[in-house]
């Protein structure tokens, strides 16, 4: 019997089609597209005159969620898949839209992070169960320092701001004097010695009581070896930018340092613009977003019962607001 591919469970998935409201016809983005169960959903919405463009700079996923697609029997003429980083935004919709005018996005999904199948694969050396190399990429071929160079050449003042900055850890110094002191006498080059190390380093009364206690650590180097939140900053505006008028954007995260920085975006845009004293006319000009969610969601009950994994993520989306005719009199 053939083997059927195994799928990553999506998040939020009714909640993302109650906020971007995919319909005939519609032109889509999912620039995070994993294993394309979110994007599944939207083509299921957006019709045979819709377009859906996918977008993971993991060719693993794209392949994984390609055979999604055509297990669903999904024409392949309704979506585009692109091997990319989503940083590049503007030129992959851009090249991949050509010849023709590119027309702008009527939604954009980013669902941030790995999947729980990247996160386990040991060949990644995302895990403290790994006893392969700390590689930590998303893409293998990516020019990228790897997490087994990070933990064996920053001093213990860079690594204890790295796990203090890209995660919130708490034991940041500890640990990081610890790492040092290992690596004196014999390299780490696993997930595994990473795991022992760090969880030494913390007492154990201190340990979390639903995570291993390394799990900050390997997030905050997992965050600095693939770029997460330089090209988190960069692409949001980006895609704010690029959106249809009353087009909207939705953001799924799952880590407290995802979160803040899409939050801050999110109100930034959302308030009407800084006007010098006196206001020209009288009044400051229109923000440029609207709120969609004051608070973020989170997954219910039923939800998080069925996939525990889901219980960290939260949704914001704002809409990018339609021009006033009488905003140019």
């Amino acid at each position: 019997m053939k083997e059927q591919p195994v799928f990553h469970q999506p998040v939020l998935v009714k909640e993302v089609l109650d906020i971007l409201a995919p319909a005939p016809g519609k032109l889509i983005v999912d620039a995070t597209l994993g294993h394309g169960g979110h994007a599944l959903a939207i083509l299921s919405r957006i019709g045979t005159e819709g377009l859906l463009v996918g977008i993971d700079r993991d060719p693993q996923m794209l392949a994984t969620a390609r055979k999604r697609f055509e297990a669903a029997n999904v024409a392949r003429s309704r979506y585009r898949l692109v091997e990319a980083d989503h940083a590049d935004l503007a030129d992959i919709l851009a090249n991949v839209l050509a010849p023709a005018q590119v027309p702008a996005p009527d939604a954009l999904l980013f669902d941030l992070g790995p999947s729980t199948i990247q996160l386990l694969d040991p060949a990644r050396g995302m895990s403290w169960d790994s006893d392969q190399s700390l590689d930590m990429r998303m893409r293998a071929t990516a020019d990228y320092r790897t997490g087994e160079e990070i933990v064996n050449t920053w001093d213990t003042a860079g690594l204890a701001q790295l796990f203090r900055d890209n995660a919130d850890e708490r034991w940041a110094k500890r640990i990081a004097r610890a790492i040092v002191e290992a690596r004196a006498a014999a390299p780490i080059r696993t997930g595994q010695q990473l795991g022992r190390i760090v969880a030494q380093a913390i007492p154990r009364k201190a340990w979390p009581p639903r995570i291993h206690p390394a799990t900050r650590v390997f997030l905050a180097l997992r965050i600095e070896v693939n770029n997460e939140y330089r090209t988190l900053e960069e692409v949001l505006p980006t895609a704010f930018d690029l959106l249809k008028p009353s087009g909207r954007m939705a953001v799924i995260c799952f880590h407290s340092g995802e979160d803040r920085r899409v939050k801050t975006f999110m109100r930034e845009i959302a308030q009407p613009p800084t006007t010098p004293w006196p206001l020209p006319q009288g009044k400051a000009g229109p923000a440029r977003a609207r709120l969609l969610t004051r608070r973020p969601i989170g997954p219910g009950a039923e939800e998080q019962a069925a996939n525990p994994n889901s219980r960290s993520a939260r949704l914001r989306a704002l809409e990018k607001r339609a021009p006033d005719p009488s905003d140019s009199r």
